[in-house]
């Protein structure tokens, strides 16, 4: 089997603990977040003296530790997440995970050696995505989760970029960096590091149809439980084909979790990338080892994710979001009155285990087995709770092997680095050690006194080698030595083992310098990446209204009649001939018309992409809509115009500038961002800036569809039935009733999860049209055309005359909004 380059195992660190199971479990690299900055805000994570602590620790055994501040930044965190960069730069940090391309290009200026690692944050899923990094200096890319193994060689050999991949954990059922849900719900934005998950919450799908025998809407539960729950992904069957790709970094998720899970997982991989990187044509993977896997966590098994293409219901966990555990018997009976439930075992159970019962009522009671004791082949448990015969047990913490885990890093010293040393002993000089590393590393020291002749018994070889092998709890172990002394010598025993000591420290000392940044302690304020000018108050200048049409039910031309000043439509909805009719329809000014690009498009997709966007080169389209970062790639060798849509996440003015100086026309403003944020950013730079003011907002877009899974049957075996052309209308419906309408895309095969409510916000639109900004943008979605006219007439009303008060029929429209319910997004509370 051949390779192309021997892969980092990247193993995840929430804690000093974890960090000692990991480096002891074989890791090459770990990443860790600070207290501050990173995508894991729940987590332990590190102080700064812990990070340097970490950081000496790690690198003695050779070690890289990437440090993640992979959120995006409000304009008051820009200073101290600069001077937080700054003193990992100080303390040697081999890398940087990071999501804002303001901040990438302020790290780029200020600490032009720092590796950059582009974070899956910011949603790389085609090749031109990574090439476009490329050239910012990124040197690495960890990539959409939903790519598949060719997809990924693609990329690989497109670019010299350095690949990394998930290999284990949790998956996120939305694309990463493209998840508004928590944000929408709760206010904490899983792109701040707070993702509340609600993908892991039940939800029922339905699904509207039309009645037209009685002219009603007919409602009908289709499936509930936990359908956006995905399975944790494990990859050890596939290992040797992903390490066949090229990636460079395999990386494991887990950073919440327990040390004795980063133990388990980083020891069970560094095997098996060993195994696979032997050329065994023999690579299996032992039922112990996946056992272990499944039992120190899974969600109803594994899958491994999209690697080998879409799998629909079968990368599921339905049924439960949690930790299953390992089933290991069935309940037999249970006495309410002395809460004593007898159990029939089909698999091991020890004493210190902990069990679940699975129960028909939502609620699993569990417990810790203190001892047992079998009756007629079964066990009694004494369990709170409303338990029937049949109701299955898992096993959800085995106490032997957590503590087998443990002692893989009790010592964090266990694991032995190799030396080689050589030592002279000769009279009347003084003594001589040297001690290298197979890095190359090499250190000498020498005795303050000289050596002795024997005056009664000489110092033996054997004592010599004896004593200088003694390294005790120290992470080397001294493989070969060789002693070069006169046969009649005195040393004292003391004198060699201050000696060994002292080479040991400077060996150390040696291995830990190795990774400090040479150019510690250089980084001053005055290297910072100068702002962008202010720009004078345009706040009273004329804004525009832009509306996108999203999907072919909505008729155009009906909205450029009523004056709408732009149109955003989807790519695959124009041609030369369709924007010339639509031009023509224009009254008193020309309509802008914008092609909305594709938020996820693959490798195949953007194939796509390039066609159509050079074939509308010289038409008389205004410009496009960029979704991700290889679609601005591709604009660069086209002369049209392009907007920044806010799935790019332009949060703060570095990343507004960044922008501006790369030749955007405008951006889209993140709608996380609250009216006072906005008004602060919207100051900066000249380039324009649209803000979405209505709209069933996108909270999830996906590669995983639940209407093909669940009304479709789509499975790893079976493809999916839905076509997509059915009148009925989906949603996920959750616990509190709110419903979260599906829109699909069978021919990419994605699906959207829109939030429940719109935004809507046209009581504030006189306060909104005081900031410094260009366009106001609407986004329609899910409403058919009337209702679609209705509200652009009733926002272009509001922009002529935004401080007159409200005629009859907006009065009418806010009441009909207020019954229906929406939503003013974060224009007041903002994100955490």
């Amino acid at each position: 089997m051949n390779y192309r380059v021997k892969p980092e195992l990247l193993a995840p660190v929430g804690n000093m603990e974890s960090l000692y199971a990991a480096v002891q479990n074989g890791c090459d690299a770990v990443y860790l977040g600070g207290k501050s900055f990173g995508a894991r805000a729940y987590a332990q994570n590190f102080n700064r003296e812990e990070l340097q602590k970490a950081l000496d620790y790690a690198h003695l055994y050779g070690v890289k530790i990437y440090v993640t501040i992979n959120t995006l930044y409000k304009d008051k965190e820009l200073s101290p997440v600069r001077d937080f960069i700054g003193d990992l730069y100080d303390d040697g940090v081999d890398g940087v995970i990071l999501q804002d391309l303001g901040l990438a290009q302020l790290i780029r200026q200020t600490f032009p050696d720092l590796e950059l690692h582009a974070s899956t944050q910011m949603t790389i899923h085609n090749l031109d995505g990574a090439k476009y990094l490329e050239e910012l200096g990124f040197s690495r890319v960890v990539l959409a989760r939903e790519l598949s193994i060719e997809e990924i060689k693609e990329i690989v050999e497109g670019t010299s970029l350095e690949v990394e991949t998930f290999i284990h954990g949790a998956l996120c059922v939305s694309y990463s960096g493209q998840c508004l849900m928590s944000s929408l719900i709760g206010g904490r934005s899983g792109n701040r590091g707070r993702c509340a998950q609600p993908c892991r919450l039940p939800y029922t799908l339905m699904c509207t149809s039309a009645d037209d025998k009685n002219n009603k809407q007919v409602h009908s539960d289709i499936r509930g439980h936990y359908l956006l729950s995905p399975k944790d992904i494990s990859t050890l069957d596939i290992l040797p084909s992903l390490i066949r790709a090229g990636i460079r970094s395999l990386k494991i998720e887990g950073r919440m979790k327990r040390s004795e899970y980063a133990a388990a997982v980083t020891k069970i991989y560094r095997k098996y990338i060993d195994l696979a990187l032997k050329n065994s044509e023999s690579y299996q993977v032992s039922p112990e080892d996946i056992e272990m896997l499944h039992q120190i966590f899974n969600r109803g098994g594994f899958s491994d994710g999209y690697y080998m293409g879409k799998k629909g219901s079968s990368m599921m966990s339905y049924l439960r979001p949690k930790n299953w555990g390992i089933r290991i018997g069935e309940v037999v009976s249970y006495d309410s009155r002395r809460n004593i439930c007898k159990i029939k075992l089909t698999g091991d159970l020890e004493s210190g285990d902990g069990i679940e019962i699975w129960t028909d009522q939502g609620e699993n009671p569990g417990t810790q087995i203190h001892s047992i004791q079998f009756s007629k082949g079964l066990i009694s448990v004494p369990i709170r709770g409303k338990v029937m015969p049949g109701d299955p047990v898992y096993r959800t913490s085995k106490k032997s092997m957590l503590d087998e885990l443990s002692q893989t890093f009790s010592n964090i010293y266990q694991r032995k680095i190799d030396l080689f040393g050589k030592i002279r002993l000769q009279p009347e000089e003084v003594i001589s050690f040297e001690l290298r590393d197979q890095s190359g590393i090499c250190i000498q020291v020498e005795s303050d006194e000289k050596v002795e002749r024997a005056k009664k018994q000489p110092l033996s070889k054997e004592k010599v080698e004896e004593q200088i092998s003694k390294l005790g709890n120290q992470p080397f172990c001294l493989v070969d030595l060789s002693v070069e002394m006169n046969e009649n010598i005195f040393v004292p025993i003391s004198k060699l083992n201050a000696l060994r000591r002292k080479a040991v420290d400077r060996m150390i000392e040696a291995r830990i310098s190795k990774f400090r940044n040479s150019r510690s302690g250089n980084y001053t304020n005055d290297q910072v990446m100068p702002l962008p000018d202010k720009v004078k108050d345009n706040s009273s200048i004329k804004k525009e209204l832009a509306v996108y049409l999203k999907g072919p039910h909505f008729e155009p031309s009906q909205f450029i009649n009523l004056g709408v000043h732009r149109l955003y439509l989807d790519l695959e909805r124009l041609n030369k001939r369709r924007i010339e009719d639509l031009k023509k329809l224009s009254k008193e000014e020309d309509v802008k018309i914008f092609a909305v690009l594709p938020r996820i498009a693959h490798n195949d997709e953007m194939i796509r992409v390039k066609e159509k966007v050079n074939s509308l080169e010289e038409s008389l389209l205004d410009g496009f809509i960029v979704g991700n970062l290889g679609e601005a790639e591709v604009l660069k060798d086209f002369s049209k115009p392009y907007i920044v849509d806010y799935s790019l996440n332009v949060f703060n003015h570095y990343t507004l500038d960044y922008w501006q100086q790369t030749g955007a026309n405008s951006v889209t403003i993140s709608p996380e961002l609250n009216l006072k944020e906005i008004g602060n950013l919207v100051q900066w730079g000249e380039i324009g800036k649209d803000v979405i003011v209505y709209g069933y907002l996108p909270a999830m877009i996906s590669s995983y569809c639940p209407i093909g899974a669940v009304e479709g049957g789509m499975t790893e075996n079976r493809p999916c039935s839905f076509s997509g052309r059915s009148k009925a209308s989906y949603v996920l419906r959750d616990r509190k009733r709110m419903d979260f309408p599906i829109l699909t895309d069978c021919r990419r095969c994605q699906s959207v999860i829109l939030n429940s409510r719109p935004l809507f916000l046209l009581e504030q639109l006189e306060e909104i049209m005081k900031m410094n900004f260009s366009v106001l943008r609407m986004d329609l979605t899910i409403e058919n055309q009337n209702e679609g006219l209705e509200m652009v007439r009733a926002y272009l009303s509001r922009l002529k005359e935004p401080i007159q008060p409200f005629p009859i029929e907006i009065k009418e429209l806010v009441k009909r909004m207020q019954k229906k319910g929406f939503t003013k997004g974060h224009f007041y509370r903002g994100v955490e």
